[in-house]
């Protein structure tokens, strides 16, 4: 009997090992690590959404329920929608700094892009979740597809999709007091004469305005002079800085400083330098 011993247990012990082994190749891998596709799905509001969390289902669509008097769409870069009557253009992508979803970090990051508006004459940024105040409407950049990256896989630019809502001046709670002038360029004539020539007086000058809290880098409004060379924007009191943006070159348009008290449109000249002498 003692002769069946030894091989009996080793038997045993094959067997057992065989089992452990088999058990540990069985075990799933954590999901924690598994990249979801980028293709995103179209919503009925025309926004889109991409897939997330770890069965990597599409999130869900924004709420119907919104008011009608806002509209969401989205945009690749070099794409551009009509919306409200304003041709809105997604030009390029100037920061993702957020955190990478396989990366702890410290700060969260955020997204910025630029975009064009066809009533205005320059470029300007959009930062995620940060609404930005125009002279007609409200814009925010709301959302940004993919909604995390990873650390080691760039995305290419084409990939990106940017949801904005757009919400129109009408739907805006607007102030009693604000700012009103007009934007003028001069001098219009190489030589200035004596009595002054009238075809030579300054002229009104359409561009777009800037307005600034006096202290702060950030637009608080933008708008537009008319051809007129009028503007008007309602803003509650306090300290502005109004920066006209002129052209590439000339004219060069000044900074002006103006403080809004209550219940009052405060009265202003912007004046451009054309440059000729």
């Amino acid at each position: 009997m003692k002769r069946y011993t030894v091989p009996i247990g080793i038997i045993v012990l094959t067997v057992i090992a065989t089992f452990w082994i088999l058990q540990t190749q069985m075990v799933e891998a954590p999901i924690d690590g598994i990249a979801c596709t980028q293709e995103a799905k179209l919503c009925p509001d025309g926004s889109a959404v991409g897939r997330t969390g770890p069965e990597c289902e599409f999130a869900e669509c924004p709420s119907t329920s919104d008011s009608t008097d806002s509209t969401t769409v989205a945009l690749a870069i070099g794409a551009s929608a009509a919306i409200h009557g304003t041709t809105i253009g997604v030009l390029d992508l100037v920061e993702d700094s957020r955190c990478p979803i396989d990366v702890q970090c410290i700060q969260a990051g955020t997204v910025r892009v630029r975009i064009s508006i066809d009533s205005y004459n320059l470029p300007f940024t959009l930062t995620l979740n940060q609404p930005q105040e125009m002279e007609n409407m409200s814009i925010t950049l709301t959302s940004v597809i993919p909604e995390q990256k990873y650390s080691q896989k760039t995305v290419p630019p084409t990939d990106y999709r940017f949801t904005f809502r757009v919400i129109p001046k009408a739907s805006i709670e607007t102030s009693t007091s604000g700012v009103r002038g007009t934007v003028l360029i001069e001098p219009t004539c190489p030589v200035e004469r004596m009595p002054p020539d009238p075809t030579c007086a300054p002229k009104p000058y359409a561009t777009a305005i800037v307005v600034y809290r006096t202290g702060s880098k950030s637009p608080y409004i933008i708008g537009n002079s008319n051809t007129s060379g009028a503007f008007l924007f309602s803003l509650p009191p306090g300290s502005y800085t109004l920066a006209a943006k002129g052209d590439t070159v000339l004219p060069r348009c000044n900074e002006t400083s103006v403080a809004v008290v209550p219940d009052e449109y405060t009265s202003v000249t912007i004046s451009c330098d054309t440059g000729i002498r």
